[in-house]
């Protein structure tokens, strides 16, 4: 009995793995399962509704219609039955209309795509981009608008070419001098926002045919586009949307994944920087995928789930000889794996006593982690002392959620840092796993050591940063520096042993150490 369990242990240990392109379908499968649960009973998707009407439930169809539903399928024909009617009046769900209607093909609804073009050639801004109604003008909006007209065209509408050509000269607007582009004039370049730009080029020039002014101008920025090029080149992650500077933010990770896709699909392009850039982004996919079929990493499931499938329909459909074992293999080694999406355990003990220095103005360009007015390794909190001209007080933080410090202080502001400090004890050797809730980026040393490190920006405030502890008996000084770069300046923190459990026995916290009291 027990050598034949071995022998079926050593034989389901020595079966392949299955392949990416296996795994991936699988994904595909359970992602469309969830966005037909997020269905609501009128057929629409919730979301975003005051601002941009229609527009969730159309790039939900559209996610839905491109992942291989056929076209008289209840959620496709539900969800069309939601949009009849609507008038579409922003530029992100005039854009989805249009790209929907042209997946759907013969069953699309020509009507409400002409409104829809119409409405893009109207709004169009004299400098030769789109912005929300009546807001700023941005990248964001323009990338979405050229994918539209792109899908116009294919569809056989006409657009106006002089919307085409004042698009091809608007777009360097966000372009930045480094050759990365922005959401925003006026902000960091991100890559996110150049792979969008650079996937709008590709667009203008799919579009040029027959037209020598649209080629002419294309042609005139051929050096810009070729720097924007080499900037993604040099920062390509799959895993991290940098910004120039070396930071990144988790939000919008989804959309940049959409717009690599994009841009190397129009293009053709196999390699980005050396590497197969869809096997990289499917097998991150595919690892980070939550049991219910989303990605929630930023608190935005539904948008995250429609642009990854986006991404995902790349991959070649199998011809349907996945069996249920095999899925029942792919299952069991996902629920083997480290979750993506990280939450303290409910045992974990709130750190509520801190000793705080700070905060020191930084500028906008996310570096202030990268140049602190002081050495970490070398600090040695004590209250009333001063660290870079700024005192150490003690403060009390809430004991149920985490808190912002500039409400704590009542000094608001951004791109500023932040340090916090206290001593752990131990009575005798154990192991230990600290838990942040944090916006943006953070260093912690423990004893002068640093432990931890991650300059992201704008990620949801979910507690997923942990950071494992080995204490030998005895104080340890533990020190945050947390960076805000907007919003709040948030921070909260909890103690767990290393199993998810209590924290151990015999570990305290305190703002002096013992050997000083």
């Amino acid at each position: 009995m027990a050598a034949g369990l071995v022998l079926a242990l050593l034989l389901a240990a020595q079966e392949p793995a299955p392949s990416l392109g296996l795994e991936v379908n699988r994904t595909i499968a359970r992602a469309v399962a969830y966005l037909k649960g997020r269905q609501a009973a009128d057929g629409s998707f919730p979301g975003h509704e005051a601002e941009h009407p229609g527009g969730m439930t159309a790039f939900a169809a559209y996610a839905l219609a491109k992942s291989g539903l056929k076209r008289k399928d209840e959620a496709l024909v539900r969800a069309r039955a939601a949009l009849a009617g609507i008038e579409m009046k922003s530029t992100y769900s005039a854009s989805v209309q249009l790209l929907l209607s042209e997946a759907l093909g013969p069953e699309a609804d020509r009507a409400a795509a002409q409104r829809s073009l119409d409405f893009l050639a109207a709004n169009q801004s004299t400098g030769g981009v789109w912005s929300y109604p009546g807001r700023h003008e941005c990248g964001s909006n323009t990338q979405f608008a050229l994918l539209a007209l792109r899908a116009a065209q294919r569809m056989g509408l006409t657009v106006p070419s002089e919307t085409l050509e004042r698009a091809a000269e608007g777009l360097w607007s966000f372009q930045e001098r480094s050759g990365g582009f922005v959401y925003e004039v006026g902000r960091l370049p991100y890559a996110g926002m150049t792979a969008a730009a650079l996937s709008g080029t590709a667009v203008l020039e799919e579009l040029s045919a027959g037209s020598g002014r649209l080629r002419a101008t294309l042609k005139k920025h051929a050096k810009d586009r070729a720097a924007a090029e080499a900037w993604l080149e040099a920062r390509f992650d799959v895993t991290r949307n940098l910004y120039g500077t070396g930071a990144w933010t988790p939000f919008w990770h989804y959309a940049y994944l959409w717009a690599l896709e994009r841009w190397c699909g129009l293009t053709g392009r196999e390699r980005v920087a050396g590497e197969d850039w869809y096997a990289r982004g499917a097998r991150w996919l595919v690892d980070t995928q939550a049991a219910d079929g989303s990605w929630t990493s930023d608190d935005k499931p539904l948008e995250n789930t429609c642009l990854a499938l986006l991404f995902l329909r790349r991959a070649t459909v199998s011809g349907g000889e996945e069996l249920a074992e095999l899925y029942e293999r792919i299952d069991a080694a996902q629920r083997q794996k480290t979750p993506h999406d990280l939450r303290p355990p409910r045992a974990a003990a709130r750190l509520t006593e801190w000793l705080l220095a700070g905060p020191w103005q930084g500028k906008p360009d996310h570096r202030s982690l990268i140049e602190p007015p002081f050495e970490p390794a070398r600090v040695e909190p004590k209250e009333g002392a001063r660290l870079a001209k700024r005192e150490w007080r003690r403060v009390t933080l809430k004991s149920d959620a985490w808190t912002n410090l500039d409400e704590l202080l009542t000094n608001d502001g951004d791109h500023r840092l932040w340090a916090l400090a206290l001593w752990l004890e131990a009575a005798e050797a154990c192991e230990a796993q600290l838990w942040l809730e944090l916006e943006d980026g953070w260093d912690v040393y423990l004893d002068g050591a640093r432990v931890s490190h991650e300059r992201r920006v704008g990620s949801a405030i979910n507690g997923d940063v942990r950071v494992p502890l080995a204490l030998t008996a005895g104080p340890h000084l533990l020190l945050v520096l947390a960076s805000d770069d907007g919003g709040s300046a948030v921070f909260g923190a909890r103690l767990s042993g290393p199993d998810d459990s209590a924290p151990p026995d015999g570990l305290r916290a305190a703002l002096v150490p013992k050997a000083k009291r």
